[in-house]
């Protein structure tokens, strides 16, 4: 096995052009890269951290970044599936990822970020809809690539890769509607986080085309198991007959708190997810939910950040990940609303 510093030296060129060669970079003539790759698969050649560093003047590592978790990040049934995908992308690159969870003080003062302060990573991931806009906004003054999941912001010049939302919502509603569903509930997050509004935008589309009465909001703090049970409590007095939650952790709890007060699912109500979890086809009534492939959506993240990195100038990008509908056992045709005593 050859270092890269050694097949420099024997070609008489330099690191920077070796590293060009062999990561696919422009920079250099067809034939010289030619050259370098038939000589570095001979010699089973490899670039150290180091030489790649001094080649690139980057620190190769990537930073994913996450506020405000209510549980431990690897119990995250969304984002820990989305970091294992763009794990997967940045280490067919040779990067080192680096996770970080951001504090108060750094939301509030994006300057007090090591990160940013010390120069410790080449591009940022942002993932999800809590960091405020203020902070990206600041943040990309600073010059780092960023790019943003699960959020998007319209007039902010920043990379984005998100589920198409909007789409998937419309479909389930429509599932919901093809049921005999006319009295509809949702059941939401904040009001300005981007995939609920894109989720709320799209289950009142369904209903608009239908020329039903679009469903009636209820808003939380937030999406978790215990907001989606509390919600349910209020929203069933509504006297709807199906509750569309903007994901699975929402729908799930909901689902509790209808058995606990003796509703049945599917045979009373009917109640819809968003993300298909890994526990949504085994809760207790198996869940009918939207499909977001977090795995690939951390994949295309990471491809590109890594292209932002290489050209700062391009035009901004978002990238939509289709999105598909499951059906299980959570979702069934419309009955009279019944009123627990």
């Amino acid at each position: 096995m050859t270092t890269a510093k050694a097949l420099a030296d024997d070609l008489g060129v330099s690191m920077a052009t070796i590293s060009r060669a062999l990561n696919g970079k422009p920079g250099i003539s067809p034939k010289l890269r030619e050259k370098i790759l038939n000589e570095a698969a001979q010699r089973n050649t490899y670039i150290s951290q180091v030489a790649r560093q001094l080649a690139t003047s980057r620190s190769q590592n990537i930073c994913f970044a996450v506020h405000h978790l209510p549980g431990p990040f690897y119990a995250d049934p969304f984002y820990y599936q989305v970091l294992l995908g763009l794990e997967e992308e940045i280490r067919k690159a040779g990067l080192n990822l680096t996770l970080e969870v951001i504090p108060e003080e750094v939301i509030s003062d994006v300057a007090n970020w090591r990160i940013v302060r010390e120069k410790r990573a080449d591009g940022i991931i942002l993932i999800g809809p809590f960091i405020p806009a203020a902070f990206i906004l600041k943040l990309n003054t600073f010059g780092i690539p960023v790019v943003l999941i699960d959020n998007f912001l319209e007039r902010v010049p920043v990379d984005a890769v998100v589920a198409d939302d909007r789409a998937g919502a419309r479909e389930v509603a429509e599932h919901i509607i093809e049921l005999g569903h006319s009295k509809v509930a949702i059941l939401s997050g904040p009001e300005n986080w981007y995939s609920n509004d894109e989720r709320v935008s799209g289950f009142k589309d369904a209903f608009r085309k239908s020329n039903i009465t679009e469903p009636i909001v209820f808003n939380a703090l937030d999406t978790t198991f215990a907001t989606g049970k509390d919600l349910f409590g209020l929203a069933f007095k509504s006297k709807a007959t199906a509750f569309l939650a903007v994901n699975d952790a929402m729908a799930m709890g909901a689902i509790d708190a209808a058995h606990a007060l003796g509703i049945k699912v599917p045979e009373d109500i009917s109640i819809t997810g968003f993300d298909d979890i890994d526990s949504a086809a085994n809760w207790t009534v198996p869940l009918t939910t939207v499909q977001i492939q977090r795995k690939f959506i951390g994949q295309a993240a990471g491809r590109l950040l890594w292209s932002r990195i290489d050209d700062k100038d391009a035009p901004r990008q978002r990238i939509d990940i289709g999105t598909k509908l499951i059906v299980r056992n959570s979702s069934g045709p419309a009955v009279a609303h019944k009123v627990k005593k």
